[in-house]
Parts: C-alpha cells; sequence; structure tokens
C-alpha cells in the first residue's frame, strides 16, 4: 500500500513540477500541462473574480433608487451617485485577474481574464482605463487575428502544424471535388458554345440559299397584263387551294428569327447553369466559413469542458463602454461591427437590443430606442428586465404626448414584473393616463390615490402618491392643491432623493408660473442640490435660479420695508406689547431650547411678522394668497386663535381684565418679567423711528423697485410685472432720482405688450418732466441709440462706469448692469471675465460669504487661465483662511527659486489653514481613507509638519511618486473627487505636486506663495 502512495505522489509531483513550467509556446502546451492550467484559472483566481464582480454588481443594483418621474436608465447598476463603494472590491477583481493572467497566460482563461478586468474598470466608472483594456482585448484576441495570443489556441490543426491522415485524405476528396465539378461546368459551357456555333453556321447557309433563289425571281420577266378568263378561273382555283394549304401549314420562322431564337435558348441554358453554379459555390463557402468558426467558437485540447471565446462578448462590452464615454458614433459602430462577427454566440446576440436602445436614449433618437426595447422584450428571458423595458416604453411613448400608447404599455410591464415597487409606479401612471383619457373622473381617481395613502403596505411608497396625486390637481387645474401635494410628497420622501428632487422641480415651476418668484427660488436652488450635473435640465436650471437670485432679493426688500414702514406708525407701546408677547410666545413654543442672544435669530421672527402684517396691507404683487395664507399659519402660531376685533391685544381688549392671559401664576409672572430691555430693542432695531431711518426704508424701496422692474423685463420676460412695478415706483415715488430711466423702461414694457395708449402716456410724462434727459432722446429719436452706443457706451466705457459704481458701494446697480451687458454687447466678450469678478464681489457684498464663494468658483470654471482666474483663487484662499493670499509674487522670481525635474521622485502636500488640532486629525484621516479607497496599491504613507504659525498652517505629506506624471494623476484625482478627499464645510486647504528639494524649499520659506506661482506655471498649463 505504500508503494502505491508513493507512486502516486512521484506522479502528482512529476504533473505539477512539468505544469508549472511555462517556457513553451502557448500552442505547444498540452495533455496534463493544460489540464493544470486550465484548471487553477478556472477555479482559483478566475472564479473568485467572478464572485465579487457578481456581489458588486447586486450591490449597485440594490444603491441604485429608480426615478419613476423620468426615463428610467435601461441598466439599474449604470447611473450610480457614489460607484466608489465597490472599487475595493473591484480592485481585487482586477488584481485576481491579473495574477491569472501572468501566471497561466497559457490557459484558455486569458481572454476571459482580460474582458473580466475591462468590466470591472466599467462598473467602478473607469469608463477611460475601460476603453483601453477593452481595445488591447479587440486587438490581441480576435480569433481571426495571426499575431494575436487567441489565433493558435482557437485552431484544430496540430501544434507543428502536421495534418492527420484523415484529414489529409478529406482535403483531398474535397480538392477532388471541386475539380471535377469546375471541370463539369467547363465542359458544359464548351458544349453550349458548340451548339450555338453551329447553328449559327446552319443560319447563315439558309440565308445564302435564300438570297439565290430571290436573285432568280427577279431575272424573270413580267407577267402578261392580259389574261383569259379560263386562265383566270384556274388562278383563283389555284389561289384558293394555296390559301387553305397556307391556313393550315404552321408558320415557319424567318432564318433572322430562328437565330434570334437559338441565341436566346442558349443564353437561357447558360443563366441556368450559372445559376446552379453559383448557388453550389455559395454553399461550398458557408460550409468552409461555418468550419472557420467552429475553430475557435470552442477551446480547444486541454480544457475540462468546452468554453466559449470571450472575443465578442468582449466588443460588446467595449461597445457599451463607448456609450458610457459619449463617443456615439463609435458605439453605433461597434455595435453593427458586433452584429456581423463570425461566432457571435445567442446570449450576446440576445443583449444588443438592450444596449442599443441604451444607446438611443442617450442620443434622444427615441423612435429608434422604441424598436430596440420591443426587441429586447421578444429576446429577454428575465420578467423583470422586460417589465422594465415595457416601462421605458410607456415613458417613451407619455413623453411623446401618445398617452394611449402609454397607458397599454404600462399594463405591459405590470404584467411582466414580479417587483412591487415597479408594479405599484406603472399602477399609479395607469391612474394618471385614464384621467388625462378621460375613462376615470377626478374624484374616482383622487379617491383610489386615497386609497393608496390608507394602506399600510405603501406607507414607503406615500411621498409618490403625493406626487402624482398633485399631478392629477394640476391637470384638472387645482394648483393650491397640486402645491399643497407636491409639498407633502417632499416633506415625506424620507430617502428618496429623486421624488423629492421632482416635487422641488414641480414646485418650483408652479410657483415661478404663478409669479411667486422668491418662492421658487428656493425650491428651484433645492432641486439644484439633488440634482446630478449630467442631468439634462441642470444648466438650464441653474441659470434661471440665478436670475432669480436678483429678483428674489429685492422683492423680500420691498416687503421687509413696506412691513417696518407699517409697524413705524404704531406707537411705542404697541411695538414694545409685541415685541414682549412675541418672546413669550417664542419660550413657550420652545421650552428646550437654551437661549440664545443671536441677534439674527430675533430679526427673523420680527421679519416674519412683518411681512404677514404687510401682506395683509398692500397691492403689491409679492403679497400674493400664498403668502396671506403662509401669514394666517404665522399669524396663529405667535399669537394663537384670535376673535376678529379691534384692539385685539391684550392690553387694548375691552375684556382684557378677564383675559386668561392676565390670570398667571408667580412663576409665570417672573417670566414675563425676564424680557429684558435689550432684547425688546434688539427685536425692534429695525424698525425706523425717525424722518432719516424713513427716508432710508423709502430709498430702500424705490432701488429694489427699479431693479426689479428692469429685471422682470430684461431677464424673464415679465413684461406685466415689469409694468406693475415700474408703475408703482413712478407714481407713489416722484422724487425718485432714476424715476426718468424709471418712466423710459415702462414705456418699453408697455410697447412690449402692445399698449400703444399707456406707453405714449408714460412717454409723454417722460418728455413733459424730464425733457433734456438721455433716456427721453432714446425715447423719441431712434438713430440717438445707435449713435449713444458707438461713442458715448463703448465696452470699456460700459466697464468704467460700472467699475465705479461697484466702487461707490452701489452693488445693486452694478448687477443689474451687469445682467444687461450681453443684451448690449452680444459679441463682445473681451471683458467678460472683469464683469464676472466684479459681480462675484458685488453678490458677496450684498448676500454674504456662501454666495461670494459660489459666485468665484463659477468664474473660475468659466474663465480658465485669466487673470480673474487667478484674482479669484486669491479670494477663494483668502476666504477660507489663507492670511497670504494676497501677497505679489513675480512668476520669473518663483521660476528661479524652484527647479523643474519632471523624472524625479515627487511628493505631494496638502497645506491647510486654521484648523484645530482635532479638526486636522480629522482631514489626516480623510486622507489615509482616500487612499486606501484609490490608491490602495501605491503604498502610500503619510506625516504632517507645521508650516506657518502665523496661518496656523499645517501640511499633509504624502509620499512618494515615481515621477510628475504619477503624482499630477493624484493631483488630478483629488480634483475630480473632492467630495470623497478632505470632508467638511468651507475647510481651507491647497494640494500641490513637488519634487523633494522643491518641497524642502517650500519649508524653508514657511510659505507656499512662490511655489503656488511656479506650480501654476511647471506643473498645470502643461497638462
Amino acid at each position: 500500500m505504500k508503494k502505491v502512495h508513493n507512486l502516486l505522489y512521484i506522479l502528482v509531483a512529476v504533473v505539477l513540477f512539468s505544469a508549472c513550467s511555462t517556457t513553451r509556446s502557448k500552442k505547444e502546451v498540452k495533455g496534463f500541462k493544460k489540464f493544470y492550467h486550465n484548471t487553477t484559472a478556472k477555479f482559483n483566481g478566475y472564479f473568485n473574480a467572478e464572485e465579487l464582480m457578481k456581489e458588486s454588481m447586486a450591490s449597485l443594483q440594490e444603491m441604485n433608487v429608480d426615478n419613476y418621474n423620468n426615463i428610467l436608465s435601461v441598466y439599474d447598476y449604470v447611473d450610480i451617485d457614489n460607484p466608489q463603494t465597490v472599487k475595493e472590491d473591484m480592485d481585487k477583481a482586477i488584481e485576481k485577474l491579473s495574477t491569472v493572467a501572468t501566471i497561466h497566460d497559457v490557459s484558455n482563461y486569458v481572454d476571459d481574464c482580460y474582458m473580466l478586468i475591462g468590466k470591472a474598470q466599467y462598473l467602478k466608472q473607469d469608463y477611460i482605463a475601460a476603453e483601453e483594456t477593452f481595445l488591447y482585448f479587440e486587438e490581441v484576441f480576435d480569433p481571426r487575428n495571426p499575431y494575436g495570443k487567441a489565433y493558435d489556441s482557437r485552431s484544430k490543426k496540430k501544434s507543428k502544424g502536421r495534418k492527420s491522415k484523415k484529414e489529409i485524405k478529406d482535403e483531398r476528396k474535397e480538392k477532388e471535388a471541386e475539380r471535377k465539378i469546375k471541370q463539369e461546368e467547363k465542359e458544359k459551357e464548351r458544349k453550349a458554345k458548340e451548339d450555338l456555333r453551329k447553328e449559327k453556321e446552319k443560319e447563315r447557309k439558309e440565308e445564302a440559299k435564300q438570297r439565290k433563289k430571290d436573285s432568280k425571281k427577279r431575272k424573270k420577266g413580267k407577267s402578261r397584263k392580259k389574261r383569259s378568263d379560263r386562265d383566270k378561273d384556274k388562278s383563283a382555283t389555284t389561289a384558293k387551294k394555296t390559301e387553305k394549304k397556307v391556313e393550315t401549314k404552321p408558320v415557319e420562322l424567318t432564318p433572322e428569327q430562328k437565330a434570334l431564337q437559338a441565341k436566346k435558348e442558349a443564353e437561357a441554358k447558360l443563366s441556368e447553369e450559372e445559376a446552379k453554379r453559383r448557388k453550389k459555390l455559395e454553399e461550398e463557402k458557408k460550409k468552409k466559413r461555418d468550419k472557420e468558426e467552429e475553430k475557435y467558437k470552442n477551446q480547444g485540447e486541454g480544457a475540462i469542458f468546452k468554453n466559449k471565446t470571450a472575443y465578442t462578448e468582449g466588443l460588446y462590452w467595449l461597445a457599451r463602454t463607448y456609450i458610457e464615454t459619449r463617443s456615439y458614433t463609435a458605439a453605433d459602430f461597434a455595435f453593427k461591427r458586433l452584429e456581423n462577427t463570425p461566432g457571435l454566440s445567442k446570449e450576446i446576440e440576445n443583449r444588443i437590443p438592450a444596449a442599443k436602445a441604451h444607446l438611443y436614449l442617450r442620443t434622444k433618437e427615441l423612435d429608434r430606442a422604441l424598436l430596440e426595447l420591443e426587441s429586447a422584450i421578444e429576446l429577454e428571458g428575465n420578467r423583470n428586465k422586460r417589465a422594465r423595458y415595457a416601462f421605458i416604453r410607456a415613458q417613451i411613448y407619455e413623453e411623446k404626448d401618445d398617452a394611449d400608447q402609454a397607458y397599454e404599455e404600462y399594463r405591459r410591464a405590470r404584467k411582466f414584473s414580479t417587483s412591487y415597487e415597479l408594479d405599484f409606479n406603472a399602477n399609479l401612471n395607469e391612474l394618471k393616463l385614464s384621467y388625462r383619457k378621460g375613462k376615470t373622473s377626478q374624484k374616482k381617481a383622487l379617491a383610489k390615490l386615497q386609497n393608496y395613502l390608507d394602506d399600510h403596505k405603501n406607507q414607503d411608497y406615500n411621498d409618490q402618491i403625493y406626487f402624482t396625486r398633485a399631478q392629477v390637481k394640476l391637470d384638472g387645474g387645482d394648483l393650491i392643491g397640486a402645491k399643497d401635494d407636491f409639498e407633502q410628497a417632499i416633506s415625506s420622501s424620507g430617502g428618496n432623493k429623486n421624488v423629492k428632487l421632482e416635487a422641488y422641480y414641480k414646485l418650483a415651476d408652479l410657483l415661478f408660473d404663478g409669479g411667486y418668484y422668491s418662492e421658487a427660488k428656493d425650491n428651484y436652488d433645492n432641486a439644484l442640490k439633488l440634482m446630478n450635473k449630467s442631468d439634462a435640465r441642470y444648466k438650464q436650471l441653474e441659470r434661471l435660479s440665478n436670475s432669480l437670485t436678483d429678483i428674489a432679493l429685492h422683492i423680500n426688500t420691498v416687503v421687509l420695508q413696506d412691513s417696518l414702514l407699517r409697524l413705524s406708525k404704531l406707537t411705542e407701546m404697541e411695538l414694545r406689547e409685541m415685541a414682549v408677547e412675541m418672546i413669550e410666545e417664542r419660550r413657550a413654543n420652545q421650552p428646550d431650547e437654551p437661549k440664545t442672544n443671536n441677534p439674527n435669530q430675533r430679526k427673523s421672527n420680527i421679519i416674519t411678522s412683518n411681512r404677514q402684517l404687510g401682506a395683509g396691507r398692500s397691492s403689491f404683487f409679492a403679497y400674493n394668497p400664498v403668502a396671506l395664507n403662509q401669514g394666517k399659519v404665522e399669524f396663529k402660531r405667535i399669537y394663537g386663535d384670535r376673535i376678529l376685533e379691534d384692539n385685539w391685544r391684550r392690553s387694548l381688549r375691552p375684556d382684557a381684565i378677564l383675559s386668561p392671559l392676565d390670570i398667571v401664576t408667580e412663576e409665570e409672572e417672573d417670566v414675563v418679567e425676564e424680557v429684558s430691555e435689550t432684547e425688546i430693542r434688539e427685536l425692534l432695531r429695525d424698525v425706523p423711528r425717525n424722518e432719516s431711518q424713513l427716508a432710508a426704508s423709502n430709498l430702500r424701496i424705490q432701488k429694489a423697485l427699479f431693479q426689479l422692474g428692469v429685471l422682470f423685463r430684461e431677464r424673464l420676460r415679465n413684461y406685466k410685472k415689469a409694468i406693475e412695478v415700474l408703475d408703482r415706483l413712478v407714481v407713489e415715488y416722484p422724487q425718485y432720482e432714476r424715476r426718468d430711466e424709471a418712466l423710459f423702461y415702462l414705456y418699453l414694457s408697455y410697447l412690449d405688450v402692445e399698449k400703444g395708449k399707456e406707453a405714449l402716456a408714460a412717454k409723454n410724462q417722460l418728455v413733459k418732466d424730464y425733457p433734456d434727459s438721455k433716456f427721453t432722446k432714446l425715447a423719441t429719436d431712434p438713430s440717438y441709440a445707435e449713435s449713444l452706443k458707438n461713442n458715448e457706451d463703448s465696452i470699456e466705457k460700459y466697464y468704467e462706469t460700472t467699475f465705479a459704481l461697484f466702487e461707490k458701494g452701489e452693488y445693486d446697480e452694478v448687477m443689474t448692469r451687469i445682467s444687461k451687458k450681453d443684451e448690449i454687447y452680444k459679441k463682445n466678450k473681451t471683458y467678460a471675465a472683469k464683469f464676472s469678478l466684479l459681480n462675484a464681489m458685488s453678490l458677496g457684498s450684498v448676500k454674504g460669504k456662501t454666495d461670494y464663494i459660489q459666485a468665484l468658483e463659477q468664474l473660475i470654471r468659466s474663465h480658465p487661465k485669466s487673470p480673474e482666474e487667478a484674482r479669484a483663487k486669491e479670494i477663494l484662499r483668502f476666504l477660507k483662511g489663507d492670511q497670504d493670499a494676497f501677497n505679489d509674487i513675480l512668476f520669473d522670481e518663483a521660476t528661479q527659486t524652484f527647479e523643474s525635474e519632471p523624472d524625479k521622485l515627487h511628493y505631494v502636500f496638502i497645506v491647510t489653514y486654521g484648523l484645530n488640532q482635532k479638526a486636522f486629525d480629522k482631514a489626516k484621516l480623510d486622507v489615509l481613507n482616500y487612499n486606501k479607497k484609490f490608491h490602495r496599491f501605491d503604498n502610500l504613507k503619510l506625516s504632517n509638519i507645521y508650516l506657518s504659525e502665523k496661518n496656523e498652517a499645517r501640511i499633509i505629506l504624502i509620499r512618494s511618486f515615481d515621477n510628475k506624471e504619477k503624482s499630477m494623476k493624484y493631483y488630478e484625482g483629488v480634483e475630480k473627487n473632492k467630495n470623497l478627499f478632505i470632508q467638511g464645510d468651507n475647510i481651507g486647504y491647497d494640494i500641490f505636486p513637488a519634487t523633494q528639494k522643491n518641497y524642502r524649499e517650500v519649508i524653508k520659506q514657511r510659505s507656499v506663495s512662490n511655489y503656488r506661482a511656479f506650480f501654476e506655471q511647471s506643473y498645470k498649463t502643461q497638462n
């Protein structure tokens, strides 16, 4: 028994030893060696990597939250906000596959490994790397490429080119058969030609004989003119007999006709033979092609079981990758080429329609997408996928306003689906469409939706139900009800940001259409925070939100100042009592919150109250029904349920003595006494008390009204609102310093809405009150506008005037002039960056630091490599804590201090500003986690050092990188994933790659100002 065991051990050792030897070429490896490499490759690294891939795919699908209010993506694992969650597993899979492809390069799974590497890169959304991998795969693993790795491994020839006797015999038989076929065809062709020649010869002889007969007849004389009756009768009888004979005798063809007929018959015979021959050749070619395909359709000897080539699957993923890199033409071409590739497996062939639908949805070719989705439904075996494709078809039809087809497709999706979520959303859309089509009434539709809300199992979908209910009400014209339901959808959305996003967006549109611009702006901003930048609506929404920023600001100014002016008419005692009651009410409603001396909080309370007070007493458009409703709620919150009567405040009411508010315990009396004079003064500090304060409040209203009038006309093209605002301005404030310009804009706005009578009245008022004004000339002399533009208002002059206003602190006017600049100088972009910087600084002065930072960041994106970009970056650094941000640096000086050595070892260092020890440690931990997630194989190490105590500037050092290129790759990765790097609001830091020598120079200088200039010149400009 021992001997048997020993023999087995020796045999296994020999097999393993010989199998591990990979010095021989791949085509020479066979038998046990091939068996070993295939087994190890398949069931070791490849299997584990494939399992990781499946887990990651499932994880991505679980993370995916479908937005059923927009057209779904064909794939539920592609549009994931944070694919970095699977990056670690994908990196492990890539590592395993790379090992298999390197160690077992003679196995039949090398092509599968490369295909899975590209797929892993695709899943973690590293599409550039995936494209490179698949392009390499396409070239190297093409089974038809004699220089590729897959060529010999897919062939069934022997390793040394020798053929078996059977193969040689079969080949000879094939050649002999081909030779015989060709010989027979040639013989038939020769005979046909010979027959044709003989026929032509015969026809030639007959033609010669006929010509001879005709010649003899012509030599005979003419017949006699007169003949006897006997001869005539005889001739007549003879003629009749001849005629009868002619009638019974078949018509003889002329020699020419016979020749033509013979020619046609011969040609037909040849055509028939040629057709048969060609058909036979096509069949032979098809057999040969099928035989060739079989050579690389299955793996060869040594495999545990037959393994199909991964080549066509790799081409499929290459086409998918092209879609994600927006190379749509290349993707379309790749799909066409894939469909015509020999050896295309049925599995991949069935996947192509869905992938093409994905492409056409991206390119907005909806009709083509519909066709491909229908094909995908027919070919797909998975019911949930079929349901998804049908749901997408329904959404496309809905977008095309084809409610009937959309309704049918939603029903079809429900029929296929095994997912409650998709089924439920299809049901909601069916209900919505049935109301639009008139199949059901609004009352029944809303009742059914209410039943869904009452059903406990739909609790997770309440946001979607409210959203659908809002759409039904909107279709029925119930705007207030729709607004309430959109708000309910937002408040009940939970973790589903998609419903919240769409509800904010729809609500903002609703408010915007109703003229409630301040509220619309807030909702647009909330939608922008949730919306991906890749969303087709993002840029348009961003522009609209920016336009509404100034409008909302000026509306709030008018509302606030109107309210404060009304409060100023109250007596001092009434104001004090209001302040005391508000403070008490706030404490009663928020007993657990600590007391605060934050004046902004108190200001917001008085402003809220004032807005509602103003809203009830003004005809100004901003005091809309929505605001009135909010005012009622706010009034009830602050003052409780009050009977509508005069002197409702407790000290002025006739029944004040009996008021329960006066029947208080000693403890409550103490609470009232705690309201200090400081708190009361702080709460009422914005109420104007004297003439100068009243004048200042009125001036703010005048300026805000003017800016609103201009903005409504020029940004929103809402001429009716412009007229309403400007009319109030010119009527209520006849002493306004820019009243002539306001009258001019009022005149233009009337012209815009084709109210000639009112326009003429505004123009006459302008001429009467301001005969020498520039705006009077503009209104009365059309040529004056052109001369003014050419001579006085050049772009340079316009900028100088705007800058002068900025220096005077007229920030609102600066922003208005900048908004008008593009309309006046449409093609002139010379001063675009300068105007953007002025606009950012003005916005910062008016709205504060957050808006200032956002505007500066927008400038940096819009005007790269401009002086204004550099200035904006300096301001940003200063705002984030770098006190040396504005130090003047000469580029030449910086270049002389530092050296460019791209091939030398590099570090990356991060400079943080103004962080305490806890925050700095948190930043280091963030960097460490980032490196583990994105650079786990790079062996990077961290250390830290103080740079400058003045700025509280500290350095996090990351080392090391082989050269400049690799350090810049790290830098660019951080720039793309800032939200995953050092996390926290408004944490100021800079990041730089540097050589060891240059890094030491930075430490020596105790500042990065010089190196920043060098970095901009030597690193960023060269990438």
